[in-house]
């Protein structure tokens, strides 16, 4: 059954009664004929409703926020048929999708079985050599490792840390949209170092960790920047790909891997266990659960459920920590 066919069978089950579900449902609907239309669109809806329960719980109303996730996890499950609830009962990926699948679990791609080692949230992630973790680095609260990706300024006075998926399509948009200007505004300017670092939602995700590492440092973000602009291409989250891992392997080819590299590099265990790494790290440090999420100067920056662009809130942010406030 099509994510189209799937969501029109709820919507008429819906009672008329539960407006909330069935505007939702019928706004997907109407975003597109196709199931990646429709799923591209329910993401952001559910995107925005678990931004409201985030502000409602911030504001101390614990059972508006409640009943906000629950909606948004019935609606992830109408999405995703195959996805779980957090032990909270909220659904796991807050922006968009599904939370990092490398925990714990089993993975097949390409034919080959990854298991993801799964450390214990006692373990951190472990930093080059030459970084120490006890000490804020520069001067702030975001550990630089020495194999993150980066831009700009390290002694800027603002960090600006993103966590996102290759296979996020919220992700996607602020990278071909929003982040042109975010460069152009604040880090060209040096007013903002910013750092970036994958976080796994999906198989996928770990095979394009490990090309990354392949490549030279250089070329990760046109790298990511095409991987995004792409995802219709190999992303089998609301795409129909019947080789997901050759359609990495294609697109690698325009970095100049071969195909016999190319695999070799997706199936390298230092990779997967390293992005799992960073996952977990993520959810000890910030408690992230999904993408993209963005730390400014150690704290998590919150989306509220407005029409304000990411863009507009990172700059309101990024100013009031220019002009001393907090």
């Amino acid at each position: 059954m099509t994510l189209k066919d799937r969501l029109t069978e709820a919507l008429n089950a819906t009672p008329a009664e539960n407006t909330h579900r069935r505007d939702i449902l019928d706004a997907a609907l109407n975003a597109g004929e196709t199931d990646a239309q429709i799923g591209a669109a329910l993401s952001r809806l559910i995107d925005a409703r678990e931004q409201k329960a985030a502000q409602l719980e911030k504001n101390g109303q614990a059972a508006q926020a409640k009943a906000e996730r629950d909606e948004a996890v019935a609606l992830r499950l109408l999405a995703d048929p195959g996805a779980t609830q957090t032990a909270s009962g909220t659904a796991p990926a807050p922006a968009g999708k599904k939370g990092p699948v490398f925990t714990r679990l089993q993975m097949i791609l390409g034919g080959v079985a990854v298991v993801a080692l799964g450390v214990g949230l006692w373990q951190a992630l472990k930093p080059a050599e030459d970084v120490d973790l006890s000490k804020p680095q520069g001067g702030q609260e975001i550990a630089v490792f020495k194999d993150d990706h980066t831009m700009g300024n390290p002694n800027a006075p603002i960090k600006v840390l993103e966590y996102a998926a290759p296979m996020c399509p919220i992700c996607a948009r602020f990278t071909a949209e929003e982040f042109p200007a975010f460069k152009r505004e604040f880090i060209d300017t040096g007013r903002v170092f910013f750092i970036f670092r994958i976080y796994p939602l999906g198989a996928p995700d770990g095979a394009i960790a490990g090309i990354v590492r392949c490549l030279p440092k250089e070329r990760f973000f046109p790298y990511m920047e095409m991987m995004y602009r792409e995802q219709s291409q190999w992303d089998p989250d609301g795409y129909q790909i019947p080789d997901v891992s050759g359609a990495i392997v294609k697109l690698a080819a325009r970095e100049g891997l071969s195909e016999e590299k190319a695999r070799t590099c997706m199936a390298d265990r230092a990779a997967l266990e390293r992005v799992n790494e960073i996952a977990q790290d993520a959810q000890v440090r910030y408690q992230i659960e999904g993408t993209p999420t963005f730390v400014m100067n150690g704290q998590v920056v919150n989306f509220p459920p407005t029409s304000q662009t990411r863009l507009e809130v990172l700059r309101l942010r990024i100013n009031s920590l220019t002009n001393g406030g907090q």
